[in-house]
């Protein structure tokens, strides 16, 4: 196959190697979804929001800028430290880089409120590693540094809000176009390892020499075939004829 390829012959590559696109893309897209059921647990998403700060004006303004953003850095420092961290791994049995690669904390530009994100693949558990994160740091908060003005802001009662990454259908999704980039590579790959020569340009690329005919040997094949039931017929019938004679 030539090195360079204009678009007219891609098309007839992938029109000639259409079934192996087609049984790539049918394999990935299997593959995906036995993964993706039973194998390929899912993900939750569990955040406790804490809010640093009082929201509230105080004679026409808000606190000191300087101040809160002191206390949201510091609240950030404490949730990631282990005073924090060791507590909860002794509470839930975890190991020592295990909650650090659960854990997130994010806090956007401007914003009081600091969210706790904790993924897991069990559902009850996230929520309550989430929560105990939380509370521990507002209880250290409040207890060894006398900060008063940080709170939860869910109830006691309430879960923290959970969410599902990823999805089936987007595992599919996925599935599918990786089946299909592999199945034109590998279509790709076969018309380049077939030495096989295809047409009349192929040969005169290949030996530099123009060509002056061409034999169809398929038809001819055919006709040969063609010619040889009509004479065994004929012979038949000569057979049938002399039989009848001789009686």
């Amino acid at each position: 196959m030539n090195e360079h390829i204009d678009l007219k012959t891609f098309f007839k590559i992938m029109k000639k190697r259409w079934l192996t696109i087609i049984f790539t893309v049918i394999c990935i897209f299997l593959l995906t979804l036995c993964l993706s059921i039973y194998v390929i647990k899912p993900t939750y998403e569990a955040t406790e929001n804490i809010l640093i700060g009082k929201l509230t004006k105080k004679d026409g303004q808000y606190g000191d800028s300087q101040e809160l953003n002191m206390l949201l850095a510091s609240t950030i420092d404490l949730i990631k430290s282990p005073i924090v961290l060791n507590s909860v791994k002794e509470q839930f049995n975890l190991e020592d880089d295990e909650l650090e690669k659960k854990l997130a904390v994010q806090n956007n530009r401007d914003s009081q409120i600091v969210d706790v994100v904790v993924r897991g693949h069990d559902l009850g558990t996230t929520k309550e590693i989430a929560n105990t994160i939380a509370k521990t740091t507002v209880n250290k908060m409040n207890a060894q540094f006398d900060v008063q003005d940080i709170k939860l802001l869910s109830d006691s009662d309430t879960d923290p809000s959970i969410k599902v990454v990823g999805s089936l259908s987007l595992n599919i999704a996925i599935g599918l176009v990786i089946g299909l980039f592999l199945g034109v590579g590998l279509a790709m790959c076969r018309e380049y390892w077939d030495e096989s020569i295809k047409n009349v340009n192929e040969v005169e690329m290949t030996l530099g020499l123009p060509v002056l005919g061409q034999v169809n040997l398929k038809k001819s094949k055919r006709m040969y075939k063609n010619k040889t039931g009509v004479k065994h017929q004929a012979s038949l019938v000569n057979n049938e004829k002399g039989r009848q004679i001789g009686v």
